[in-house]
């Protein structure tokens, strides 16, 4: 009797409370040294999130009390020494080691559950840019929401990369899709994109698992502004085409940035959302190191660029979706909030290249 009371209390101390803030209705509980962002969503907790491996800070989280252990070197982090001294951590790296009060703003959003489906290539297309159009029919119907992403792999193989879904998904809740899309570029040394771009994978078998981030939640009648650097045009065009379809009177502004003008790929795909949706997207392409002597006549610059006052657009009033490499976004996000923009409706996708 006493070795069961023993492992009773063993097994009751290995459960650990989590409250928020100083209310207890968005309260749960963890398993000691889990990772408090996966044991959340692993709960169905709208808990904000994107990358979930230290990059992004959106878990970004206040301890109040308790202890949570960093996983992750601090130096690299993305959070400043000042939030770091006022005890903030990021919940995807952070171990729970007992019961904590933490601040932290979640949403009531439904997160949908991770999957792990297979599939095969149905199309490898090559795009401007050494970029891949790739499309997977899948065997068996696969949740996600627009701005999501998930991991790819060949069958049979241990290297796995994350990629973002570049459609919208079905409108209908609760339906999967059959077949999803990515755009993937071309890294000099990567392991799974040369692999991928060494010959046509049609037809191959491959695997997703996902799907993870969270992207594109706002009001779906407010109007917005997309901005796109290299392949993070791929989950802009799926957040553009869901929100587009959920409302009748939003409005977008696209800004997509590349290079060279000879490296603009899928510019059909944004063509065919103004067909669709007439007077409800203006694209803006613009190129950062054309040629002077070049016949291109459009924008050149940076991406933050065209964010100006000449945009034609109240910055107060509408969203942002911003997609691509972590400095870019980082600017993109301080010129927005420059020019009067909630930070809170500034929604981003911060790509990390993975080896």
């Amino acid at each position: 009797m006493n070795d069961v009371r023993a492992q009773r209390n063993l097994a009751a101390e290995q459960i650990c409370s989590v409250s928020v803030g100083d209310s207890n209705k968005d309260g749960f509980s963890v398993n000691r040294n889990d990772m408090l962002l996966k044991a959340a969503l692993d709960q169905g907790i709208d808990y904000p999130h994107n990358c979930r491996v230290g990059v992004c800070g959106q878990c970004k989280t206040k301890l109040i009390s308790g202890k949570v252990t960093p996983m992750v070197d601090l130096a690299l982090s993305p959070l400043t020494n000042a939030e770091i001294e006022s005890g903030y951590f990021l919940a995807c790296q952070g171990k729970v080691r007992g019961n904590i009060n933490i601040e932290i703003k979640l949403g009531q959003h439904h997160v949908v559950p991770e999957q792990q489906v297979a599939g095969r290539i149905s199309l490898w297309k090559r795009l401007p840019g050494e970029v891949i159009e790739l499309r997977i029919a899948l065997e068996t119907p696969f949740q996600y929401e627009a701005g999501q992403y998930g991991f790819l792999a060949e069958s049979g193989s241990f290297v796995r990369r994350c990629f973002s879904f570049s459609d919208a998904p079905p409108a209908e809740a609760g339906v999967g899709a059959t077949e999803v899309g990515f755009l993937i570029k071309r890294l000099p040394g990567g392991q799974f994109s040369e692999w991928l771009f060494k010959e046509d994978r049609t037809g191959l078998k491959m695997w997703l698992h996902g799907p993870y981030g969270v992207m594109g939640i706002d009001d779906a009648d407010t109007s917005g502004i997309c901005v796109a650097g290299g392949t993070g045009l791929a989950p802009v065009l799926s957040i553009l085409e869901q929100r587009l379809s959920s409302s009748a009177h939003a409005k977008f502004v696209v800004i997509f940035g590349v290079k060279f003008a000879n490296e603009l790929f899928a510019m059909d795909k944004l063509a065919a959302l103004q067909t669709r949706f007439p007077g409800r997207v203006r694209i803006i392409p613009i190129v950062s190191h054309e040629p002077e002597n070049s016949t291109w006549q459009g924008a050149r610059g940076l991406v933050t660029a065209p964010i100006n006052e000449q945009l034609g657009v109240d910055f107060s009033s509408v969203a942002a979706f911003v997609c691509g490499g972590l400095p870019m976004v980082n600017a993109v996000e301080a010129k927005l909030i420059a020019m009067g923009m909630n930070p809170e409706r500034i929604h981003a996708d911060k790509f990390m290249p993975t080896g």
